[in-house]
This record gives structure tokens, C-alpha cells and sequence, in this order.
């Protein structure tokens, strides 16, 4: 289903369009809205939404700004415009946006429907394209189409020469690609496709990159595929990478490909430095295929990093190695860890290592290393000699390696437990954003939206919308507020399109939804109580 998302200041508008327009009746999903671009565009990130349908005169920030955001950020997403202003400076410079259509208010069902429809035409369009692998097959072996490939992935070798990446720089240029930038990020793409299905998702992956307007440069890598970034500060270049990485994700060419990995890089400013970024990237993408997990993912070094509280003068290289191990791979990496050491100074430096690795692993999943291993496991580790003091070692890391896979199951990442404190208390401001929640826990809005749906299965709005509907669902349970005003304290200004959201989550409107619960209470006091009969 084709996902719509609607802004416009007007509240009368917004509800005549959401509740005269059949949405799922004509394959369209209207998965939300929003009175101003500012709080639409995080939202828009969030829910990846297919069409953007979006007045002009906004406050804040107008739709001609949040589709010019848009284009920049999420070139993906097909916009149109809904105006009641007939001018034709604005129709072209939507054009120039890429915008597809530009309607006029008032407009019809019909008018809407088929724009609606012309657009989903050129979407499919475009997947069409990309899952037509002789197509494909023809761009790619093209010379220049090909010679740039090439090119790109020289950036991405072990070692390179400065003037070499220069004259490579002149190379693209005169093929029509600009690799001039302040800022730059690798993206390192892993997926578990062979064939022909692989050919399909590096092809994806290019006519996703066509669509930033040169902001992403793709090229093949041994394992997939690797993106490189290019944006004017880190924090762009960053919410460049996320949501382009988000978007790879949901290629529909990706998701046949089984244990997607997406790891994002260092951020670099200079040129010479891409290969710093590409090394962290793959870094990353090797540290977390480890974990043999199948599940497509996105993950960078902030990431990792903000899981790992330890100041760094504690780091020992045996946590690098241990890191993302499991109990079976403790004993051989133990093994040859010890084999590099000096023999004279072996055991005790590993036993100093050891203690140091199981108390950030310990940490890593909120636990307390004093209460998690035993005084007798710490003192026959540290005093026990031979293979029988190597034989303590593994088994306290092992504990401790048991002890954060057990705890990280339970608990998840400590940032997103934050931010689910944080709206918990403020689900009732109307104005929350993304942003806020994002900047409370100190990401960028595509980081926090990334790790918030990673985490909790749910997108940041799914999150918020289902928080707000549960509490207004105990309210309409527990007492006489009417539905306005429930609408009021869960953060909806308008009553209407909480009443949409609460039928579209639930199943009944509020007033149904009320009557249904006392009807199930009556019934439990009379199962509980049968002598009142």
C-alpha cells in the first residue's frame, strides 16, 4: 500500500481530506499529518513515507522549504503540492523541486485521486526499473557508468597516495561527478544475496544514490556494496547517511536479502581521508557480523560507542577482541591472545586484561561487576597458576559475557530507555517532536529514529501514537472525561483526528471503545459476584 503523508495549517483541511478521500479503499495508506513543515519533516523521516501531499503557506516552515528539505534529505519521497494560491512562480519552482503535481483548492476526490494515482504510476515505475535485471545488467557494464564504479572504489582501498586520489578526483569530475566536499562518511553495505538477487540490490542501491542529487555516491564492494557521503558539516553529512541508510533498508530489493548489515563510518573532513572512514565502517559492519544476527541493520561507531561508558584509559586490546564474542569463542581467543604476549609476563598481564575486559562487559549490560562475580571467582583468577589459572580466566569472562547477553535481552540500549522515560512524561505536550526526544538523549534525528525503531520494533510516531492511544484508553475506561478532553490531555489539539487515530488503532471510536470496556467490567462482577443475579 502506497504510505501518503499530509500537511496543511488548516485543521478543516486536514480533516476533510483525511475523512472524505476512500484512502485504503484506493490503496493508499494515510500514515499521518502535520500543520507546519517543521514537524512534519521528522515525522516524514520516521514513517518513510511514499508521497509527501503539502500545502504551501505554512507557518514555520512553508511547503516550498519542507519540500526543498525533502529533496535534499529524502529525494525518494514524490511530493505534491495542494495550494489555493494560483501563482505561477510557485508552480515553477516546484518544478525545479521535482515536485510532480500541483494542485489547486478546492479539490476534489476525483482531482486528488488522480494525481495520487499518476504518481504511484511513476513509483512503480521506478521499481519496475530496478527489478528489471537486463536493464541493469546494460547500465552497469556501461563504460562511463562502469569506469566510475571503478574509480569510486579505489577511494576505497587499504592504502592510498594523495596525488593519486587527486588525479582520481579530476577523473570523476570530467565524468560528471563532484567528490568536492567539507565533509565526508563511508557507508559499508553487507547483504546476504547471491546471483542475480545481488545484482538487483547494487543496482537498487544505485538509482537510490542517482536520486540524492550527487549527496551519495555509490560503488560494488566484495560483500555488497559501499556509499559514500558527501555533505557540507557532520551533522548534515550524518543525517545525509541515516537517511540514506534508512531508505536502503526498505528497498524492496533488500529486504529479500537475508542479514542486511548497514555500517556507517567515521565523519572525515578532508578528501585524503576517506579511507580512514571506509576502515572504520568496515570495522563496525566486521564487529557486528560476529553476532550472527539475520535481522537487517543499521549501526555506526557513535553507536558502539555510546554502549561502552568506560573511560578510555581502561581499554585493553583483549575487549576489542571480546567485545562482540560469545561464551564458545572465549577459550580460543584467550588462546591465541596469550600466544602474542611474552611468555615471562603472560599470565599476569593476561590476568590484569581479563579483569579489566569482564568489568566493561559487565557494565555493558547495566549490571555491577562487584555483584555479578563471585570474591572467590576474582581471587582464583588472579591467583591461580598454569592452565588451571587460564581455565578461571575464561570462566569469569564467560560469566561475564553470559551475564551482559542475559541482561541486553531484558533491558535493550540504555539510550532508548531514556528517551522512553522522557516521553512517558512529556506524551501529553502536543508540540513534541522527534527532535526533542532525539536532542534529550543527545543523536541526531535520523541516528535517534534508526536505533529508536531498531530497538523497539516501532517507529518513533507508531511509539508515540500507541503510548498516547493506551492512556487515552484508561481514561475513557476510568472516567467521565469526554472525548475532547481526553483528546486534550494525550496531546491531540485536535479532537477529530484523535477520534481518526483512535478507531484506526483500536478498532472503535472512543465512545464505542468506553461502552465496550464497562460492558466487559459488568460482566466480571457478575462472573465474580453471581449472587446479585
Amino acid at each position: 500500500m502506497t504510505k501518503v503523508f499530509l500537511v496543511d495549517d488548516e485543521i478543516a483541511i486536514r480533516e476533510n481530506l483525511r475523512n472524505s478521500f476512500p484512502w485504503e479503499e484506493k490503496g493508499y495508506q494515510l500514515v499521518g499529518e502535520a500543520p507546519d513543515g517543521e514537524m512534519a519533516l521528522p515525522m516524514l523521516r520516521d514513517l518513510n513515507a511514499d508521497i509527501l501531499l503539502t500545502d504551501i503557506r505554512m507557518p514555520f516552515m512553508d511547503g516550498m522549504k519542507l519540500c526543498e528539505e525533502v529533496q535534499r534529505t529524502m529525494p525518494w519521497t514524490e511530493r505534491i503540492i495542494l495550494s489555493g494560491y494560483d501563482d505561477f512562480t510557485y508552480a515553477r519552482k516546484a518544478i525545479s523541486l521535482g515536485v510532480r503535481e500541483y494542485l489547486l483548492k478546492p479539490v476534489t476526490a476525483g482531482e486528488l485521486e488522480a494525481a495520487l494515482d499518476r504518481v504511484r504510476r511513476q513509483i512503480e515505475e521506478k521499481r519496475r526499473d530496478r527489478e528489471n535485471l537486463t536493464a541493469l545488467r546494460e547500465r552497469l557494464s556501461s563504460g562511463n557508468q562502469f569506469l566510475r564504479d571503478k574509480l569510486l572504489a579505489s577511494l576505497f582501498t587499504e592504502e592510498g597516495d594523495p596525488e593519486d586520489d587527486d588525479a582520481l578526483r579530476d577523473q570523476m569530475r570530467a565524468l560528471g561527478v563532484n567528490l568536492t566536499a567539507s565533509c565526508y562518511t563511508v557507508i559499508d553495505i553487507a547483504f546476504g544475496a547471491e546471483g542475480e538477487r545481488r545484482l538487483a540490490c547494487r543496482n537498487a542501491l544505485s538509482s537510490l544514490a542517482e536520486m540524492s542529487g550527487g549527496g551519495v555516491q555509490v560503488c560494488s564492494s566484495p560483500k555488497g556494496a559501499r556509499a559514500l557521503v558527501l555533505g557540507d558539516r557532520p551533522e548534515d553529512t550524518e543525517e545525509r547517511a541515516y537517511s540514506f541508510a534508512n531508505s536502503v533498508i526498505h528497498l524492496p530489493e533488500m529486504e529479500k536479502a537475508e542479514g542486511t548489515l548497514i555500517a556507517i563510518g567515521e565523519a572525515v573532513s578532508d578528501f585524503h581521508e576517506i579511507r580512514r572512514s571506509m576502515k572504520s565502517a568496515r570495522h563496525i559492519r566486521h564487529l557486528q557480523s560476529t553476532e550472527g544476527k539475520r535481522e537487517r541493520r543499521i549501526v555506526s561507531g557513535n553507536e558502539i560507542a555510546r554502549r561502552t561508558p568506560i573511560a578510555e584509559t581502561e581499554l585493553s586490546p583483549l575487549y576489542e577482541r571480546l567485545q562482540y564474542a560469545t561464551e564458545e569463542e572465549v577459550e580460543p581467543i584467550l588462546t591465541e591472545y596469550l600466544s602474542r604476549l611474552n611468555p615471562a609476563l603472560a599470565l599476569g598481564y593476561l590476568r590484569v586484561a581479563a579483569l579489566l575486559t569482564a568489568r566493561r562487559i559487565i557494565q555493558e549490560g547495566e549490571g555491577n561487576p562487584g555483584e555479578i562475580l563471585s570474591e572467590r571467582q576474582v581471587e582464583e583468577a588472579l591467583h591461580t597458576e598454569g592452565e588451571e589459572g587460564f581455565r578461571c580466566l575464561t570462566e569469569l569472562l564467560r560469566s561475564a559475557i553470559a551475564f551482559r547477553r542475559r541482561n541486553r535481552a531484558g533491558y535493550g540500549d540504555p539510550t532508548i530507555g531514556r528517551a522512553r522515560t522522557f516521553l512517558a512524561r512529556h506524551y501529553a505536550d502536543p508540540n513534541l517532536m522527534l527532535q526533542d526526544v532525539a536532542g534529550e538523549v543527545h543523536l541526531s534525528q535520523s541516528h535517534f529514529s534508526t536505533v529508536f525503531s531498531q530497538e523497539t520494533g516501532l517507529t518513533f510516531t507508531q511509539y508515540l501514537t500507541a503510548l498516547r492511544i493506551g492512556k487515552a484508553k484508561e481514561l475513557l475506561a476510568a472516567t467521565e472525561m469526554r472525548s475532547a478532553q481526553i483528546a486534550q490531555e494525550v496531546g491531540y489539539n485536535d479532537s477529530h483526528y484523535f477520534s481518526y487515530l483512535f478507531k484506526k488503532t483500536t478498532g472503535m471510536t472512543p465512545s464505542e471503545y468506553r461502552r465496550s470496556s464497562r460492558d466487559g467490567d459488568r460482566v466480571s462482577a457478575k462472573v465474580e459476584h453471581p449472587e446479585h443475579e
